[in-house]
Protein backbone atom coordinates (compact mmCIF):
# COMPACT_ATOMS: atom_id res chain seq x y z
CA UNK A 1 0.00 0.00 0.00
CA UNK A 2 1.47 3.43 -0.92
CA UNK A 3 1.41 6.70 1.52
CA UNK A 4 -1.84 7.88 -0.54
CA UNK A 5 -3.84 4.95 -0.33
CA UNK A 6 -6.25 4.59 2.75
CA UNK A 7 -8.51 2.21 2.38
CA UNK A 8 -10.23 3.09 6.29
CA UNK A 9 -11.28 1.88 9.46
CA UNK A 10 -13.99 -0.46 8.46
CA UNK A 11 -14.17 -3.67 8.93
CA UNK A 12 -16.99 -6.33 8.26
CA UNK A 13 -17.24 -9.51 10.63
CA UNK A 14 -20.07 -12.12 10.01
CA UNK A 15 -20.63 -14.97 12.22
CA UNK A 16 -19.60 -12.36 14.76
CA UNK A 17 -21.55 -13.45 17.95
CA UNK A 18 -19.57 -16.14 19.26
CA UNK A 19 -16.96 -18.14 18.90
CA UNK A 20 -13.69 -17.43 16.31
CA UNK A 21 -16.18 -14.64 14.70
CA UNK A 22 -16.25 -12.82 18.62
CA UNK A 23 -12.77 -13.06 18.80
CA UNK A 24 -11.81 -11.65 15.56
CA UNK A 25 -14.55 -8.48 15.94
CA UNK A 26 -12.51 -8.04 19.25
CA UNK A 27 -9.34 -7.99 17.68
CA UNK A 28 -10.26 -5.12 15.11
CA UNK A 29 -11.80 -3.38 18.00
CA UNK A 30 -8.83 -3.42 20.26
CA UNK A 31 -6.82 -2.02 16.79
CA UNK A 32 -8.70 0.81 16.60
CA UNK A 33 -11.20 -0.34 14.19
CA UNK A 34 -14.52 0.21 13.64
CA UNK A 35 -16.30 -3.19 13.86
CA UNK A 36 -19.90 -3.92 12.21
CA UNK A 37 -20.82 -7.44 12.88
CA UNK A 38 -23.50 -9.60 11.44
CA UNK A 39 -25.03 -12.76 12.82
CA UNK A 40 -28.66 -14.40 12.57
CA UNK A 41 -28.47 -15.12 16.21
CA UNK A 42 -29.39 -11.45 17.28
CA UNK A 43 -29.27 -11.70 21.49
CA UNK A 44 -25.97 -13.42 21.20
CA UNK A 45 -24.69 -10.52 18.80
CA UNK A 46 -26.47 -8.08 21.16
CA UNK A 47 -24.50 -9.29 24.11
CA UNK A 48 -21.01 -9.40 21.85
CA UNK A 49 -21.55 -5.91 21.04
CA UNK A 50 -22.38 -4.65 24.25
CA UNK A 51 -19.20 -5.77 25.05
CA UNK A 52 -17.51 -4.13 22.61
CA UNK A 53 -19.37 -1.03 22.95
CA UNK A 54 -19.62 2.18 20.12
CA UNK A 55 -19.00 3.18 17.77
CA UNK A 56 -18.89 -0.67 16.97
CA UNK A 57 -22.60 -2.05 15.69
CA UNK A 58 -24.07 -5.50 15.46
CA UNK A 59 -26.73 -5.71 13.13
CA UNK A 60 -28.77 -9.28 13.20
CA UNK A 61 -29.67 -10.90 9.63
CA UNK A 62 -28.48 -13.67 7.30
CA UNK A 63 -25.38 -13.70 5.05
CA UNK A 64 -27.10 -14.89 2.24
CA UNK A 65 -29.23 -11.42 2.09
CA UNK A 66 -27.56 -9.56 -0.43
CA UNK A 67 -29.37 -6.11 0.15
CA UNK A 68 -28.41 -6.74 4.32
CA UNK A 69 -24.68 -7.36 3.01
CA UNK A 70 -24.62 -4.37 0.49
CA UNK A 71 -26.18 -2.29 3.73
CA UNK A 72 -23.44 -3.39 5.76
CA UNK A 73 -20.60 -2.66 3.67
CA UNK A 74 -21.43 0.64 2.86
CA UNK A 75 -22.33 1.68 6.45
CA UNK A 76 -18.42 0.32 6.99
CA UNK A 77 -17.68 2.84 4.92
CA UNK A 78 -19.77 5.26 6.60
CA UNK A 79 -18.80 4.91 9.91
CA UNK A 80 -15.17 4.12 9.24
CA UNK A 81 -13.89 6.39 6.27
CA UNK A 82 -13.53 3.64 4.03
CA UNK A 83 -14.06 -0.53 4.45
CA UNK A 84 -10.67 -2.28 5.37
CA UNK A 85 -11.46 -5.86 5.35
CA UNK A 86 -14.57 -8.35 5.02
CA UNK A 87 -14.31 -11.00 7.04
CA UNK A 88 -16.43 -13.75 5.73
CA UNK A 89 -16.95 -16.10 8.43
CA UNK A 90 -20.41 -16.77 8.77
CA UNK A 91 -20.51 -20.64 8.59
CA UNK A 92 -22.80 -23.63 9.99
CA UNK A 93 -21.87 -27.46 10.47
CA UNK A 94 -24.28 -30.26 9.27
CA UNK A 95 -22.78 -33.34 9.82
CA UNK A 96 -24.12 -37.31 9.16
CA UNK A 97 -24.63 -39.86 7.11
CA UNK A 98 -24.15 -38.79 3.34
CA UNK A 99 -26.81 -41.02 2.31
CA UNK A 100 -29.34 -39.50 4.38
CA UNK A 101 -28.88 -35.74 4.29
CA UNK A 102 -31.80 -34.22 3.49
CA UNK A 103 -30.82 -32.01 -0.14
CA UNK A 104 -32.52 -29.06 1.29
CA UNK A 105 -29.81 -29.51 4.64
CA UNK A 106 -27.01 -29.56 1.72
CA UNK A 107 -28.76 -26.31 -0.14
CA UNK A 108 -28.65 -24.16 3.39
CA UNK A 109 -24.97 -25.15 4.50
CA UNK A 110 -23.85 -24.40 0.81
CA UNK A 111 -25.87 -21.32 1.03
CA UNK A 112 -24.61 -20.06 4.31
CA UNK A 113 -20.63 -20.86 3.75
CA UNK A 114 -19.68 -20.69 0.28
CA UNK A 115 -22.61 -18.17 -1.55
CA UNK A 116 -22.73 -15.96 1.36
CA UNK A 117 -18.91 -15.71 1.27
CA UNK A 118 -19.21 -14.98 -2.65
CA UNK A 119 -22.05 -12.60 -1.88
CA UNK A 120 -20.16 -10.48 0.78
CA UNK A 121 -17.05 -10.43 -1.13
CA UNK A 122 -18.22 -8.93 -3.79
CA UNK A 123 -20.35 -6.54 -2.20
CA UNK A 124 -17.42 -5.57 -0.12
CA UNK A 125 -14.93 -5.24 -3.60
CA UNK A 126 -17.79 -2.88 -5.24
CA UNK A 127 -17.17 -0.08 -2.17
CA UNK A 128 -13.18 -0.89 -1.29
CA UNK A 129 -10.36 0.77 -2.04
CA UNK A 130 -6.78 0.36 -2.92
CA UNK A 131 -4.89 -1.45 0.38
CA UNK A 132 -8.40 -3.32 1.70
CA UNK A 133 -8.70 -7.11 1.54
CA UNK A 134 -11.51 -9.67 1.87
CA UNK A 135 -10.54 -12.81 4.47
CA UNK A 136 -13.11 -15.65 4.78
CA UNK A 137 -12.80 -18.87 7.09
CA UNK A 138 -11.71 -22.07 5.12
CA UNK A 139 -11.24 -25.51 7.19
CA UNK A 140 -9.10 -27.84 7.33
CA UNK A 141 -11.90 -29.78 6.13
CA UNK A 142 -11.51 -27.99 2.45
CA UNK A 143 -8.30 -29.65 2.20
CA UNK A 144 -8.33 -33.30 3.92
CA UNK A 145 -11.44 -36.12 3.67
CA UNK A 146 -13.59 -36.24 6.67
CA UNK A 147 -16.27 -39.01 7.29
CA UNK A 148 -20.25 -37.49 7.83
CA UNK A 149 -19.25 -33.47 6.69
CA UNK A 150 -19.66 -33.85 2.72
CA UNK A 151 -21.25 -30.65 2.92
CA UNK A 152 -19.07 -28.96 5.21
CA UNK A 153 -16.04 -30.42 2.75
CA UNK A 154 -17.82 -29.45 -0.06
CA UNK A 155 -18.15 -25.70 0.79
CA UNK A 156 -14.81 -25.09 2.54
CA UNK A 157 -13.13 -26.68 -0.34
CA UNK A 158 -14.94 -23.97 -2.62
CA UNK A 159 -13.59 -21.37 -0.12
CA UNK A 160 -10.53 -22.15 -1.20
CA UNK A 161 -11.34 -21.91 -4.65
CA UNK A 162 -12.94 -19.18 -4.46
CA UNK A 163 -9.96 -17.32 -3.04
CA UNK A 164 -7.56 -17.95 -5.51
CA UNK A 165 -9.64 -17.20 -7.85
CA UNK A 166 -11.13 -13.48 -6.31
CA UNK A 167 -7.40 -12.58 -5.85
CA UNK A 168 -6.46 -12.67 -9.53
CA UNK A 169 -9.07 -10.76 -10.30
CA UNK A 170 -9.24 -8.48 -8.04
CA UNK A 171 -5.42 -8.11 -7.18
CA UNK A 172 -5.09 -5.10 -10.19
CA UNK A 173 -8.06 -3.62 -7.98
CA UNK A 174 -5.26 -3.44 -4.78
CA UNK A 175 -7.55 -5.66 -3.12
CA UNK A 176 -6.15 -8.60 -1.53
CA UNK A 177 -8.16 -11.99 -0.68
CA UNK A 178 -7.38 -14.69 1.27
CA UNK A 179 -8.50 -16.81 4.13
CA UNK A 180 -7.60 -19.42 7.06
CA UNK A 181 -8.14 -22.79 7.37
CA UNK A 182 -8.91 -23.55 11.50
CA UNK A 183 -8.27 -27.06 12.68
CA UNK A 184 -9.75 -27.73 16.03
CA UNK A 185 -10.70 -24.84 17.70
CA UNK A 186 -11.93 -24.43 21.21
CA UNK A 187 -14.98 -22.73 20.64
CA UNK A 188 -18.31 -23.03 23.03
CA UNK A 189 -19.68 -25.10 20.46
CA UNK A 190 -16.72 -27.40 20.42
CA UNK A 191 -16.67 -27.70 24.24
CA UNK A 192 -20.31 -28.31 24.39
CA UNK A 193 -20.06 -31.30 21.27
CA UNK A 194 -17.30 -32.59 23.99
CA UNK A 195 -19.28 -32.10 27.39
CA UNK A 196 -22.00 -34.05 25.26
CA UNK A 197 -19.57 -36.92 24.65
CA UNK A 198 -20.51 -36.54 20.88
CA UNK A 199 -16.39 -35.92 20.29
CA UNK A 200 -13.92 -37.97 21.86
CA UNK A 201 -11.26 -34.77 22.12
CA UNK A 202 -8.67 -37.57 22.29
CA UNK A 203 -8.90 -38.44 18.40
CA UNK A 204 -8.29 -34.73 17.70
CA UNK A 205 -5.42 -34.18 19.72
CA UNK A 206 -4.21 -37.20 18.46
CA UNK A 207 -3.86 -35.94 15.03
CA UNK A 208 -2.21 -32.63 16.02
CA UNK A 209 1.37 -32.51 16.51
CA UNK A 210 1.08 -29.52 18.56
CA UNK A 211 -1.17 -31.87 20.78
CA UNK A 212 -3.95 -29.18 21.57
CA UNK A 213 -6.98 -27.57 20.44
CA UNK A 214 -6.40 -23.79 19.03
CA UNK A 215 -7.95 -21.36 20.55
CA UNK A 216 -10.25 -18.08 19.13
CA UNK A 217 -7.99 -15.17 19.76
CA UNK A 218 -5.13 -17.76 17.39
CA UNK A 219 -7.43 -17.40 14.59
CA UNK A 220 -8.23 -14.18 15.03
CA UNK A 221 -4.46 -13.06 15.20
CA UNK A 222 -3.74 -15.14 12.09
CA UNK A 223 -6.82 -12.87 10.02
CA UNK A 224 -6.23 -9.47 11.49
CA UNK A 225 -2.41 -9.93 10.41
CA UNK A 226 -3.80 -11.55 7.03
CA UNK A 227 -5.77 -8.07 7.16
CA UNK A 228 -2.69 -5.40 8.39
CA UNK A 229 -0.25 -3.92 6.54
CA UNK A 230 2.36 -6.32 7.22
CA UNK A 231 0.83 -8.83 4.83
CA UNK A 232 0.23 -6.16 1.85
CA UNK A 233 1.77 -8.73 -0.52
CA UNK A 234 0.20 -11.69 0.48
CA UNK A 235 -3.00 -12.55 -2.00
CA UNK A 236 -4.57 -15.95 -2.81
CA UNK A 237 -2.85 -17.41 0.57
CA UNK A 238 -5.26 -20.52 2.24
CA UNK A 239 -3.67 -20.11 5.48
CA UNK A 240 -3.93 -23.23 8.24
CA UNK A 241 -4.22 -22.08 11.60
CA UNK A 242 -4.43 -26.16 12.71
CA UNK A 243 -1.11 -26.84 15.30
CA UNK A 244 0.22 -28.69 11.83
CA UNK A 245 -2.90 -31.06 11.65
CA UNK A 246 -2.71 -30.53 7.90
CA UNK A 247 0.54 -31.99 7.42
CA UNK A 248 0.67 -34.25 9.33
CA UNK A 249 2.56 -37.37 8.00
CA UNK A 250 4.25 -39.97 10.29
CA UNK A 251 5.37 -39.45 13.64
CA UNK A 252 9.27 -38.70 14.59
CA UNK A 253 9.11 -41.86 17.16
CA UNK A 254 7.27 -44.09 14.37
CA UNK A 255 11.11 -44.55 13.20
Amino acid sequence: MTADENPGRGVVVTGAARGMGKAIAQRFAASGHVVIGVDRDADALAATFAELGAPHIGIAGDVCDEELLARVCEQAVEVGGGLRCFVANAGIIGPGPSTEQPVAQWDGLLGVNLTGVFLGARHAARVMRPGASIVATSSICGSLGFGGRAAYGASKAGINGLVWALAVEWGPLGIRVNAVAPGAIRTELAAAMIATGRVDESVYEARIPMGRRGRPEEVAAAVHFLASDDASYVSGVVLPVDGAWAINGLPAQAG
